[in-house]
């Protein structure tokens, strides 16, 4: 009985609170907004406070918009690692914020209560689907804005720009979203300027392994469309099964490419040290391994995409492909250069410690 009237106290409560909110927003004005899923939103002409879910607390770091976010996922608060960069920068905050949902994968839902408690003027949802978006602004009255990254797996930069400008014109602060965007354009304009012109004799062909995946994978997990390799100029062997995202390779398959060199994802270093130790006569044959042309990239899949550091990788694949053509890059200071540009701080000694950061790798050392 107890339990049935708290129910009832809340839904009340709650229902009081939707009002009163609804009627604060016609009086202080309001505006309609087309979000990424092409949902039509109607948001306060202000925002003053947002709650982030599925990793758009990322975006709210890029856009230099912490002053707003008012409730956190409990993934974001309760380990900070250096492979989600931007939580370097909500450390500080993070403790001070109420938890509004474990966040995740699974598409799991967050707490409605402590949602309506907070009473964001909008909940910033990236990359749920329209169901549980219905489903959230549904259940707590609050106008749902929805972003994406684009296709699962796949690192689509013209939808983190899309992402960027809608969240430019919700927050108030396109100036920010234009600025970021046009970093995105001088990188990219960068990485093609010092690619132009590869001859297809000069053009290396690398192989990228141990890309975590739910959770940490062996050198047999890759990517055919590695986007830092492309980005770089490199030819990338797993680009023969053109299936997009991610895919699963046969070891045979690896030593039929036998590729000149192997870049590991570090997410994945100890399975592919582990495996090593049971397959040393596979890895052996291969010629990156015997000539010592295998290197150490920085995981950019942690909680969905961390552009800065897809930037960097490009930088030092570049380096170690074309040395001569990034003669005045060290991955390390570019690496800290983009990531001041996207979250205000430098954070590859941050990189360094938690994975050891860019390096050239010798297995069963």
């Amino acid at each position: 009985m107890a339990g049935n009237m708290k129910n009832i106290l809340i839904t009340v409560t709650a229902a009081f609170i939707i009002i009163g909110s609804f009627a604060a927003t016609a009086l202080a004005g309001s505006r309609t907004l087309t979000d990424m899923n092409g949902r039509i939103v109607t948001v306060p002409e202000k925002i003053r406070t947002v709650v982030p879910l599925g990793g758009a607390l990322r975006f709210l770091v890029y856009m230099q918009s912490l002053d707003l976010v008012k409730g956190m996922e409990r993934i974001e608060q309760k380990r900070i690692v250096a492979g989600r960069l931007y939580g370097l920068a909500t450390v500080d905050l993070a403790p001070k914020l109420p938890i509004i949902g474990e966040g995740g994968a699974g598409g799991r839902l967050p707490n409605f209560e402590k949602i309506i408690e907070v009473w964001p003027d909008v909940i910033i949802a990236m990359g749920l689907d329209n169901s549980q978006i219905a489903n959230i602004q549904q259940k707590t009255g609050i106008p749902v804005y929805a972003l994406n990254y684009g296709e699962p797996g796949i690192l689509d930069v013209q939808s983190v720009r899309t992402a960027l400008t809608h969240l430019g014109k919700l927050l108030g602060r396109s100036k920010r979203s234009t600025q970021l965007i046009a970093n995105i354009d001088h990188l990219q304009a960068d990485l093609a300027q010092r690619t132009a012109g590869i001859a297809e004799d000069e053009q290396r062909a690398a192989y990228v392994g141990a890309i975590s995946y739910r959770g940490a994978q062996a050198i047999t997990s890759t990517e055919a469309s590695y986007a830092p390799l492309a980005w770089a100029g490199g030819k990338n062997v797993a680009a023969a099964i053109n299936t997009p995202g991610h895919i699963f390779i046969d070891p045979e398959q690896i030593l039929s490419w036998n590729p000149e060199v192997i870049f590991l994802d570090a997410g994945g270093l100890e399975v592919v040290q582990q495996d090593y130790q049971k397959k040393a006569a596979f890895y052996k044959q291969l010629q990156a391994v015997k000539k010592q042309q295998l290197y150490l990239l920085m995981p950019y899949n942690l909680y969905h995409t961390n552009i800065e550091i897809a930037y960097a990788d490009a930088y030092f694949i570049g380096k170690t492909l074309y040395p001569n053509r990034f003669q005045d890059i060290d991955p390390p200071t570019q690496a800290d250069e983009i990531f001041q540009a996207f979250i205000g701080m430098k954070g590859y000694n941050a990189l360094k410690k938690e994975y050891g950061g860019f390096r050239q790798l010798r297995l069963g050392e």
